[in-house]
C-alpha cells in the first residue's frame, strides 16, 4: 500500500536513488501467481517488498466478510509496516491479483546495507507515508461517496482499472459489481 512517492517527498532524489540501489542488491526475485498470498493474516513477515510487475491487493476478513482496503501496483512497495517495524503480528493479508514479479526485500538485510541515518531517514519516511494513505482513506471513506472514488481513483490511477479486476475494484469501495458496471456507463456518457 506504499507508492514509491514517499521517496521523493522530504528525501533528495541522490537519497532514492540510493534506496533503489539498495532493495536491487539484496532483493530477492519471486514469481507470484495470481491468487497466491504473499503476506499472510496474523503472520510476521521479516520482509517488505518491490513490485516489478503485476497488482496486490490488501484485505482482511471479519465477521466472516473479506474487505479490500487497497491496491498496489508496478513500482509500489508494500507490506505490513507496523508488523514489520514493531514485530507484532499484521491484520491484513496481501494478495496477488494477477501474475506478479517482486523482489523481496529482508528487513534485516536492508538495515546492514544501509547507513543508520539513512535507515532512519527511509523508515520514518515509509510510515509518514503509510500514515498518510490511511489518514486519506478514512476520510474518503467517511466524506465521499462510491461513485466519487471511484472518480478519484480513474483520476489519480488510471492503470489501476485497466490491470485489477472490476469484483475487485467494487470490493474496495464497498459496493457490488453492478452498482460499479452502472457508476461506469454513467462517466462514459
Amino acid at each position: 500500500m506504499i507508492s514509491p512517492e514517499f521517496l521523493f517527498d522530504n528525501i533528495p532524489e541522490k537519497q532514492s536513488n540510493y534506496f533503489y540501489t539498495i532493495i536491487q542488491k539484496i532483493g530477492k526475485e519471486k514469481r507470484i501467481k495470481k491468487g497466491e498470498t504473499i503476506i499472510r493474516y496474523n503472520s510476521y513477515p521479516s520482509f517488505f517488498f518491490y513490485i516489478k510487475s503485476g497488482a496486490f491487493k490488501t484485505s482482511l476478513k471479519k465477521n466472516d466478510k473479506a474487505y479490500t482496503l487497497g491496491f498496489t501496483l508496478e513500482g509500489d512497495i508494500d507490506c505490513c509496516p507496523t508488523s514489520l517495524l514493531k514485530g507484532i503480528a499484521n491484520n491484513f493479508s496481501i494478495e496477488a491479483i494477477v501474475d506478479s514479479e517482486v523482489l523481496i526485500c529482508e528487513l534485516k538485510d536492508f538495515q546492514a546495507a544501509s547507513s543508520a541515518q539513512k535507515y532512519s531517514l527511509i523508515t520514518n519516511n515509509i510510515m509518514a507515508n503509510y500514515i498518510s494513505i490511511l489518514e486519506n482513506r478514512v476520510i474518503e471513506v467517511l466524506s465521499m461517496t462510491a461513485e466519487q472514488r471511484y472518480r478519484k481513483l480513474l483520476q489519480q490511477q488510471p492503470t489501476l482499472l485497466e490491470s485489477i479486476p472490476l469484483f475487485h475494484i467494487a470490493a474496495y469501495l464497498g459496493i457490488t459489481q453492478e452498482r460499479l458496471s452502472r457508476i461506469r456507463r454513467k462517466i462514459a456518457t
